[in-house]
């Protein structure tokens, strides 16, 4: 034997004693756990360990399962047999037998934890930590255990205790290791007809539990009632019982208390029944009544012998409400208050009681004591008074609820602008909590709309009288409001009030505004398309007019440079009419459901010759499947054209065009956007309201139906063009498409 002391990591008061009779191993082990900062103590068999163990106590043991003499199990029982070396955590290592019977094996021996060569260093460090960490755990409760009042102890599934802490034997006047061994009905000194019911505890299930009271002997003398609680203890596999735990607890007081009240419960029946109030007790576990006084029969119209048949719940009302606790039991023995119950009289009338109860035995039974005072009459005055509060609560609060329900801004101002009461979307457009803005006057809530444009109708109210209204637009938020004020006149109020609306109007406008725009742009694409066919055929003639002169005067080089010029204004007015034909070509509402990558591809490689001879590159980023779209290939072809076009168009020599898509949500709906982004100078602010105006253009050579033609197919499609400045400089054009629902996939 070799113990080896270190003081690393603080640990120099763990030991462990290593047991195995192969030298390698046992000499990898004492080296590993030295490192890790433990006190090593080894041992070649099993008799050498236990003499070890009872010389040294260690805090751990390690035992390899297979050595000659004396092997790991049965050193592990030996262990446990021994009421000094019995809590020591045991490890059992084994290179030899593997497998799950030898895991069985060793944990019913009374192993705590077992490990398979080879083995990782750090994992036989890990389970010796764990196993000292628990062993300190168990230790502290031991202590706590020792500690404690009640008698704790645990017996054999013969009877026999296996351990008792110092309460125990101080109250059986006997030393702790003397009582090891020791039956408990022979400790305690148990007549035979508790023995047989205590016999009863060893049929005990997992999770169930057994109490008992019974009377025994004081080492110092006297009777003295216990109450036993007695629980099973299961083996390490949790498959069988191996004994039971039980905790004593000296109730004698309690009990003499008991008896002392059965045995004078005839002196307290006249007391019982001279009392006016109602009394009765009943069983805790069935309600039954027990017993009854006469003022209780007489207050219900009940007969002693209709109570005695009868339960608690039988005089309670149909419609109770369980009771409110004013005071609740802090103990067995305190007495519980409750608000009154509604409890229904023989003859079917309803009375209001406040009971108190209290926990008793009543002839060996638990019961409790329950004691009622008549309040009917103040119950239904503190009804009457609590509805009319109901009632007035529930309408304020209905009130609120319907005034903070409105979706536009609701204000209640006096004629001199002071904010009176408001509702959360007024909260909400003012930036600010009512407890904030309620006593402030109109012209301190905001600067802009909808608050100067009140503040000036109420200032009109207040000349003039009447209600008054007007519309008005905030420059800085782009939003209309529409805004009414009605007087109001209170009787009793002080002063008059006013009802002042705010409501947001700028959609309804938006949406007006755009009906206008679409008449117009309609009755505009039938007009340019008329007059683009009328304009057509004389510009067919001309063309074929031009031809003939080329050809009868192809000699004269003199008129080349004139037929030339011709022939550019013909290329001109052709593609002008194009343009305007393709603007007031009525749309046919046939959309297919269609892959928009390859129309973007498409849209790319058709403008590939005008950027190379612009020096423009053509940046196509979308770098994923774009999501199928319900489309018109061809019409829509032309918004992508339009978009790349125009973007090499305002791009200087050397500069990009930039294409690219993602996934946007707006409220419910989500959205693709296309967005083409070019490396001009971008829009100036002032032109962002009319560029997609038709014939709007700042370049000499442009017809301005480019944008106008895109942007109307976009709407064609339900989407939208929106046109923006890129913050890093040039222009962008968005096409945001609708993505089509689950039902529009099925259905295309």
């Amino acid at each position: 034997m070799r113990r080896v002391n270190q003081s690393k990591n603080g640990r120099h008061d763990d030991s462990v004693l290593i047991v195995n009779d192969v030298p390698e191993q046992l000499s990898l082990m004492n080296s590993l756990l030295r490192k890790a900062g433990y006190s090593v103590l080894t041992a070649e068999d099993g008799l050498q360990a236990f003499d070890i163990a009872r010389r040294e106590h260690p805090d751990v043991v390690i035992s390899d399962v297979t050595m000659p003499n004396l092997g790991g199990i049965e050193f592990c029982k030996l262990l446990r047999q021994d009421n000094d070396l019995r809590f020591i955590p045991i490890l059992l290592v084994s290179a030899l037998q593997k497998g799950t019977e030898s895991v069985v094996a060793g944990l019913r021996a009374g192993a705590d934890d077992y490990l398979e060569v080879p083995y990782d260093s750090a994992r036989l460090v890990a389970k010796v930590s764990r196993l000292l960490e628990r062993s300190r755990m168990d230790a502290g409760y031991r202590d706590l255990v020792e500690q404690a009042t009640d008698l704790i102890f645990t017996q054999d599934n013969q009877g026999r205790l296996t351990s008792i802490n110092a309460a125990g034997a101080e109250f059986l006047g006997r030393g702790q290791e003397d009582l090891i061994g020791v039956f408990f009905n022979e400790a305690f000194q148990i007549d035979s007809r508790t023995a047989a019911v205590l016999d009863g505890a060893k049929q005990l299930e997992q999770h169930e539990d057994f109490r008992h009271q019974f009377l025994t002997k004081h080492a110092k003398g006297g009777e003295r009632w216990l109450e036993i609680v007695m629980f099973p203890i299961r083996d390490r596999l949790n498959e069988t019982t191996v004994g039971l735990r039980g905790v004593a607890r000296d109730i004698t007081e309690r009990k003499r208390f008991e008896l002392a009240l059965l045995d004078s419960e005839e002196r307290y029946r006249l007391l019982f029944e001279s009392i006016p109030q109602p009394i009765w007790v009943y069983d805790e576990e069935t309600l039954r009544f027990l017993a009854v006084n006469q003022a209780a029969t007489q207050a219900y119209g009940y007969s002693r012998e209709e109570f005695l048949s009868m339960t608690v719940n039988d005089i309670r009302s149909p419609d109770e409400v369980p009771a409110l606790l004013i005071k609740s039991a802090t103990s067995v023995d305190e007495p519980v208050i409750s608000s009154p119950w509604r409890h229904q009289r023989k003859d079917g009338s309803v009375i209001y009681v406040e009971m108190s109860t209290h926990h008793l035995l009543f002839k060996g039974r638990k019961a409790q004591l329950a004691i009622a005072n008549d309040v009917t009459e103040r119950k239904l005055l503190d009804e009457k008074q609590r509805d009319m509060h109901l009632s007035l609560q529930q309408s304020a609060i209905e009130w609120r609820q319907t005034f903070n329900a409105i979706s536009f801004p609701v204000l209640i101002v006096n004629t001199e602008g002071f904010v009176s009461r408001l509702n959360r979307a007024a909260e909400e457009i003012a930036g600010s909590s009512a407890e904030k803005l309620v006593g402030r006057h109109m012209s301190e809530i905001d600067t802009g709309e909808p608050w100067e444009k009140a503040t000036e109708l109420i200032q009109a109210i207040r000349d003039d009288g009447g209600d008054n209204s007007a519309e008005v637009r905030d420059a800085v938020s782009r939003k209309t409001w529409q805004i009414g004020l009605y007087l109001i006149h209170e009787f009793g109020s002080v002063g008059e009030r006013v009802i002042l609306i705010a409501q947001d109007i700028t959609k309804r406008t938006q949406l007006e505004a755009s009906l206008r725009q679409s008449e117009k742009m309609s009755m505009l694409g039938s007009l340019v398309a008329g007059v683009a066919h009328e304009v057509r055929n004389p510009l067919f003639g001309i063309s074929s007019i031009l031809d003939a002169f080329e050809t009868r005067f192809s000699e004269r080089t003199d008129y080349l440079r004139y037929t030339n010029i011709l022939r550019n204004e013909i290329g001109r007015l052709t593609s002008l009419m194009e343009e305007l034909l393709e603007y007031g070509k009525p749309f046919k509402g046939e959309l297919y459901l269609a892959s928009i990558n390859e129309v973007v591809t498409k849209s790319i490689r058709a403008c590939l010759p005008a950027a190379e001879v612009a020096q423009v590159h053509v940046i196509n980023s979308i770098r994923w499947k774009l999501p199928p779209l319900l489309i018109d290939r061809r019409r829509l072809s032309k918004v992508f054209v339009n978009l790349i076009e125009n973007a090499v168009q305002h791009s200087s020599a050397g500069g990009s065009v930039t294409i690219e898509a993602h996934k946007v949500r707006d409220g419910d709906q989500q959205w693709l956007e296309c967005a083409v982004t070019d490396s001009g100078s971008g829009i100036d602010e002032r032109d962002l309201p009319l560029i997609f105006e038709p014939f709007f253009s700042r370049r000499r050579s442009g017809t301005g139906l480019g944008l106008a033609i895109a942007h109307r197919i976009m709407n064609e499609h339900g989407g939208r063009l929106i046109a923006t400045n890129n913050p890093g400089g040039g222009a962008r054009m968005i096409a945001r498409f609708p993505l089509p629902t689950d039902q529009e996939l099925l259905s295309a």
